[in-house]
């Protein structure tokens, strides 16, 4: 096998309709017939990059594909978000059949992506095109959740629209729809100036109301994107596209505990091994966690933490071993899951997930009606309340609870958010977030798997929220952040047949804060923090039961949280056996 590479720029894909889509094309230079691996993308730059080095996969002796989907960058076509499960199925089988058919490729085709194209490989392998033998959809899912606000909505959103993600994703997407209304000869002068307005006034732009009328959505096709982005589909045309059984090939997954959609790696991981559409894809599922965000580097680095050198290996090298695997047939052992533990930093395995030596131990809310603040008088206990007083917090959509640290599934340029652990002391100040902490530890306690929160509250509006976030205490007093959720009160029946509720009535919240792996030290605290906002990772509740994106302004609600007999609200957690964690 040659040393050299050879790359062919821009090379056409002729599709089923005769739309022609734009890959780049890196392969051994000799007259060998290699393995290939597709990577589709909406824009360029991040299909050479992602986490496999372009230069590895070569080496390792296999093509790389990097191909723009249809309508972005040099591809041809319309892009519509909206109908993205089917046209990019049939454009990714297309593809796959492409790089089969060519003189380089012995036939054996795999595909990886990280976030969106994550996705793309994963409606390409609902399709089964007959030469695709692996995917690999990286900080992504195998099946995702299309229809209601937000249009891909992440488990953990629980009915609210990962607004950070919109914010980001909109400009993006607009930007093609621009330059390709400009080659067509409009005047795009105006549109440029509303989203170069969006770019430079982050503020503004995040906290604009209506929503429905940011300045670009007056514009047809940009309107288009920004609606979905907040509405999704039609509920008439709500579908789930979570179809598991129509995926036949074996899939490695990559997350992190800071990525905002580490809930829908898991899930996918977890319905894959039970409901995969093959004996070959139900054994062959894979994932691996770490400390690490959504986009961001895989590095030892992450918010306030420095995770040391126990990270070891990159994942970039995790992924050549299992196509090795499933493209190649090497025997390589690879076990089903691998997870870093934060607080210890090591790398652990397990043959499924949750951990089978998982003790489900529920931590209750406990207080003297005075849980307000970390000064406050909330304990987390392993007993069940008796008669207590409720909490009672005040919450103002035009004052939230801001975004600090967290799974930030992309940010804005110019917001300054920061993913990851970062100190929670100045949130914890505020009167509109209720902590619940435990005494000091006695012991290690390590906590793997994923987390929930069930809330019995109510409120004095027709809709809102309410938020729960794991931390951990130290004993100097710091707090940092684990995991957190959202519940929103019109989805408590079902997120895609939003109703409103009786103001005063208690209903239980179940908040999915999703998956952590944390040891708390002995002398650490574990706490739990309740509130109604985390903005602008999720977008605010107006609180008025309107539609989404209608409202000129909010107003204040009187928010409840209750934890006697009947109504015990608690914090279900994994804890793993101490000699797991030793």
């Amino acid at each position: 096998m040659s040393s050299s590479i050879r790359i062919d720029r821009n090379v056409p894909m002729e599709m089923r309709d005769g739309m022609v889509l734009r890959a780049d094309i890196y392969r051994p230079d000799d007259n060998d017939k290699h393995p290939a691996i597709l990577m589709r993308a909406y824009r360029k730059v991040f299909g050479r990059v992602g986490h496999l080095d372009i230069f590895m996969a070569t080496r390792a002796g296999y093509a790389l594909v990097t191909q723009v989907i249809r309508g972005r960058g040099s591809s041809e076509g319309e892009w519509h978000p909206e109908e993205a499960s089917t046209v990019e199925g049939q454009d990714g089988f297309d593809s796959v059949e492409w790089i089969a058919g060519q003189s380089w490729c012995d036939g054996n085709v795999g595909m990886m992506g990280f976030s969106h194209a994550g996705g793309m490989a994963a409606q390409t392998a609902m399709m089964n095109p007959p030469h695709l033998k692996a995917i690999a959809p990286w900080s992504s899912g195998v099946g995702q959740r299309q229809g209601g606000p937000g249009g891909f909505r992440p488990p953990n959103t629980g009915g609210a629209i990962s607004f950070i993600t919109a914010l980001l994703w909109l400009p993006n997407e607009a930007a093609d729809v621009v330059n390709r209304l400009e080659r067509q000869g409009q005047d795009v002068t105006e549109m440029r100036r509303s989203l170069e307005w969006a770019r430079t006034n982050p503020e503004e732009y995040y906290n604009f109301l209506p929503l429905k009328d940011v300045p670009f959505a007056k514009f047809e096709r940009i309107g288009q994107l920004w609606d979905f982005r907040l509405r999704g589909v039609p509920q008439t045309e709500v579908k789930e596209t979570r179809t598991y059984e129509r995926v036949m090939v074996p899939c490695s997954h990559l997350t992190g505990w800071y990525d905002g959609v580490a809930s829908a790696s898991f899930e996918s991981f977890i319905n894959m091994q039970e409901r995969g559409g093959s004996l070959l894809a139900r054994e062959g599922q894979h994932i691996i966690s770490g400390p690490w965000a959504h986009l961001g580097e895989l590095g030892n680095h992450l918010g306030a933490m420095n995770y040391g050198a126990g990270l070891g290996r990159p994942p970039s090298s995790h992924l050549i071993d299992f196509f090795n695997r499933y493209l190649c047939g090497e025997e390589i052992r690879i076990p089903p899951v691998m997870y870093f533990l934060m607080g210890r930093n090591e790398w652990r395995e397990s043959d499924s997930w949750p951990l089978p030596q998982t003790q489900w131990q529920r931590f209750f809310f406990h207080s003297k009606g005075s849980a307000n603040t970390a000064s406050g008088d909330g304990l987390l206990s392993r007993d069940e309340p008796g008669s207590e007083p409720p909490d009672v917090f005040t919450y103002d959509p035009h004052n939230p609870v801001p975004t600090v640290g967290g799974g930030l599934v992309g940010a804005p340029a110019g917001l300054g958010f920061t993913p990851g652990p970062l100190e929670q002391s100045a949130i914890e100040r505020r009167n509109d977030v209720l902590c619940f902490t435990t005494p000091e530890l006695k012991e290690d306690v390590e906590v793997t798997g994923p987390i929930e929160a069930h809330v019995f509250a109510a409120t004095s509006a027709r809709d809102t929220d309410f938020t729960a976030k794991l931390v951990d205490v130290y004993p100097d007093g710091r707090s940092l952040n684990l995991v957190d959720g959202i519940k929103r009160a019109r989805g408590l029946k079902s997120e895609f047949q939003p109703e409103l509720i009786n103001p005063g009535e208690v209903n239980e919240y179940v908040i999915t804060l999703g998956p952590t792996s944390q040891l708390f030290r002995r002398g650490h605290r574990i706490r739990i923090d309740i509130s109604s906002s985390n903005f602008p990772l999720y977008d605010r509740n107006m609180n008025t039961g309107n539609p989404i994106g209608e409202d000129t302004a909010g107003i204040v609600a009187k928010q409840t949280v209750y934890h006697e007999t009947g109504y015990a609200s608690y914090i279900d957690l994994p804890v793993i056996p101490d000699k797991s964690a030793r």
